[in-house]
């Protein structure tokens, strides 16, 4: 049985919606071309754009010019819209308890990891991060997942064997980059998944 528990962090330990966010550029006046920049979310998420380049490579897809960085920030933001919940912070203090090592392995970047921790306050964001073996941030490794350099890094820092590691992520790409590793998965539905059974699927 696996004893190193790899979590994903949005849709899987917090709640978010994408939705929100488009519907907030859509507010501030965005041209259709922003839906089909994914790549510039991706720099941002790989650490290769800093917060402020990212939000002026942003300008171009409005109609209006000179959109204020803030408005840009808080757009970009609005899909993290709850705290993390408490349970899932009880949640992990529970399976640190039983002797489960915990990492975090997260596609973000340092605008919404600011949001989160406003959003939880600074007490319970640092009682979430505290809760974990290894912390990884794809902005800050310079991948992100389903890249196999993300899981690889993890994997040879923490000195991990594949076999040993059961990863939970929401996103079905990931998962299965995931598994060509050895790792062993669960890909979460947030709509209908309980994180709480994750007992019943670590084997």
């Amino acid at each position: 049985m696996p004893n190193n528990l790899l979590f994903d962090f949005g849709a899987v330990l917090i709640p978010i919606d994408a939705k929100l966010s488009y519907k907030a550029f859509e507010a501030l006046g965005a041209k259709v071309e922003l839906e089909k920049q994914e790549e510039l979310f991706h720099k941002v998420e790989r650490g290769q754009l800093d917060s402020r380049a990212f939000l002026s490579a942003l300008q171009p897809f409005f109609f209006r010019k000179n959109i204020f960085k803030k408005d840009l920030a808080a757009a970009w933001n609005a899909l993290c819209y709850e705290p993390i919940p408490s349970e899932n912070i009880a949640l992990l203090k529970s399976l640190r308890k039983k002797g489960y090592k915990l990492y975090l392995l997260s596609n973000t970047n340092e605008l919404h990891l600011q949001k989160i921790k406003a959003n939880s306050g600074r007490f319970d964001y640092a009682q979430f991060l505290k809760q974990f073996d290894g912390i990884y941030f794809s902005h800050e490794v310079g991948h992100r997942k389903p890249e196999p350099a993300f899981y690889k890094q993890v994997l040879k820092k923490e000195k991990l064997k594949a076999d040993d590691c059961f990863f939970i992520d929401d996103r079905e790409e990931n998962i299965e980059a995931a598994e060509k590793l050895g790792i062993k998965s669960w890909h979460f539905d947030p709509a209908k998944d309980k994180l709480s059974d994750i007992l019943k699927k670590v084997k």
